[in-house]
């Protein structure tokens, strides 16, 4: 949404450039009007304004001074200046501050039109300008971090990227390691935090640990670490540092090996070291191989399963990963984990009313679990009971028992036989989630036509009053550019053709009534100048309203009583 704004000492000017946009209804353009530098001043300091249309010799200040002031509030607002042959040299003066454009006064409407446009054309263009980008790249710098923690977790809950994506993340975010070259994963948990240790000490203490790490590993690894699970445990991602010059496959493969080697005495250090200067006990899971980086998904989850499995029964442990693989089962037990990640997003799809991706997601989900064998009834078990979990939580917080419970068995939810009927339990809850997204999207079309009875009723209370989106927005709590949006959505209407209509309407019933004057009348529908009340009328009617308000009385006349 783009502002304009004309400013003119004289009314009957100011009014027939606005009827001029409004005519031309130019879309996202909002039109506001002021009839001193000072009621300009004003507006600005009240709402964003991108352009200004002003003339450039007005009483008290001038369009120049003006122009100052305008920068100071809004310094990206495009400012046009009105102005005669002996303008020029201001004109000039204005041109140094930059962000400016000027018209002469006998250019014409077409002229006016084309330099807002011109001005709204470079406001999209600055967005992209490079200063932003530059700017963009000073704060990349400084959530680096936080960034490269996601990429990384995402990474490592099975998302998978091609070479090309992956490579141009880890640019993005400055993460050092090889896309082309396999990785190896290190897992640490924290076995006895204190009960006194606050999260904040927590942070302190795993960031000592990840530096402590880095300090034994660095001379022959480089790598990239971060806590998760609620700062009780560090990932590290591992590659040997390689030499300049390229290696055979042989000498790769045994380099490999060394570094594989290295990880598990390093790891000891590691341990003996956070044990000494921390009081810590740590445990750590190492993988014994090397993992493209699409498959460290499977690495992470063997090693975070060999972990738990160690939870309460040892502290300061070293796991490798053979033990895990020995124990972790059928190869399709990690995709089956995988699914069951996402149930999670689930909730978050379903709390959007995004149903496309509900549905697919859930689709996904059902296909894994539906196609494992008898022994994975635990896992659909898990699944099951977490379905009710979410589907529940949503139905009891939005509290529309009874609206659901009209359209399906809310009491079949929790009595559904998943070990011998899972295919029941898969279409039950296909089902609730369609009737939930039907529930959710009426009664979002509810709000929505509520909403413009609001902003109805408004206009038709205040004719005469404010009736600017910004205003409208206001009052009915919704941003200006979304409100304009919704009601065009809606109504198939513009909102200005809507207030245009009411004032019509109500001006015609004034007129009709013959108890005021044209230019009260003008004024009780909301327009500042009778001569633009007049040029409206006639626009509408093909009449002015004198002629229309004579029309009435002769009927009323000729009707034989």
């Amino acid at each position: 949404m783009n502002r304009l704004l004309i400013v003119d000492n004289e009314a009957l000017i100011v009014e027939t450039i606005v009827d001029l946009f409004d005519r031309k209804a130019i879309p996202e353009l909002e039109v506001l009007s002021a009839y001193s530098s000072a009621d300009a001043l004003r507006c600005m300091q009240t709402i964003k304004i991108d352009i200004v249309l002003t003339d450039i010799r007005m009483p008290g200040m001038s369009g120049i001074e003006l122009h100052r002031e305008i920068i100071k509030c809004w310094p990206r607002c495009k400012v046009i200046f009105l102005t005669g042959y002996s303008d020029f040299e201001y004109i000039h003066e204005a041109i140094r501050n930059g962000s400016v454009d000027y018209l002469l006064k006998t250019e014409g409407d077409e002229a006016i039109v084309q330099a807002v446009q011109k001005a709204i054309t470079a406001l999209s263009e600055a967005v992209a300008a490079e200063e932003f980008i530059a700017k963009s790249k000073q704060q990349m710098q400084q959530i680096a971090p936080r960034l490269q923690k996601e990429l990384l977790w995402e990474l490592v809950q099975g998302d998978s990227l091609t070479y090309d994506a992956l490579s141009r993340s880890f640019q993005e975010v400055n993460i050092e390691l090889e896309p082309a070259k396999p990785v190896v994963v290190m897992i640490g948990r924290v076995d006895n935090w204190n009960e006194d240790v606050r999260s904040f000490d927590k942070s302190l203490y795993l960031f000592a640990i990840q530096n402590i790490a880095e300090e034994y590993l660095s001379a022959k690894v480089q790598l990239i670490s971060f806590d998760f699970e609620k700062k009780t445990k560090v990932l590290w991602l591992i590659q040997p540092t390689e030499p300049k010059e390229a290696l055979t496959a042989d000498k790769l493969i045994e380099l490999r090996k060394h570094c594989l080697v290295f990880l598990k005495g390093a790891a000891e250090m590691i341990q003996d070291a956070c044990s000494a200067l921390l009081k810590l006990n740590l445990s750590i899971a190492i993988g014994v191989t090397f993992q493209e980086w699409d498959h460290i998904a499977e690495q992470f989850d063997r090693l975070q399963q060999q972990l738990n499995r160690g939870l309460g029964l040892g502290q300061q442990l070293l796991l490798l990963e053979q033990s895990v693989q020995a124990a972790s089962g059928a190869p399709s037990n990690h995709e089956r984990r995988k699914q069951l990640k996402k149930l999670n997003l689930l909730q978050t799809v379903l709390e959007n009313g995004q149903r496309d991706q509900f549905i697919a997601e859930y689709a996904d989900i059902m296909k894994v679990i539906t196609e494992g064998v008898d022994a994975m009834n635990s896992i659909k078990t898990e699944v099951y009971y977490t379905l009710v979990s979410i589907f529940l939580s949503y139905i009891n917080r939005w509290e529309i028992q009874s609206e659901i419970g009209s359209r399906i068995n809310l009491g079949k939810m929790t009595a559904l036989d998943c070990q011998h009927n899972w295919k029941e339990v898969v279409d039950y809850f296909y089902h609730l989630a369609e009737v939930l997204f039907e529930h959710k999207l009426s009664g979002q079309g509810n709000q929505e036509h509520d909403v413009i009875r609001k902003v109805q009723r408004y206009v038709q209370q205040n004719l005469a009053g404010d009736l600017t989106l910004n205003r409208i927005g206001d009052v009915v709590g919704h941003n200006p550019s979304y409100l304009s949006r919704l009601y065009k959505k809606v109504t198939n209407e513009g909102l200005s053709d809507y207030i245009m209509t009411a004032r019509l309407h109500k001006a015609k019933e004034l007129l009709e009534e013959n108890r005021l004057k044209i230019h009260e009348v003008s004024i009780s529908v909301g327009f500042l100048s009778e001569q633009s009340f007049y040029r409206f009328f006639r626009k509408a009617l093909q009449k002015t309203p004198q002629e229309y308000r004579d029309s009435v009385v002769m009927s009323r006349n000729a009707t034989p009583k």
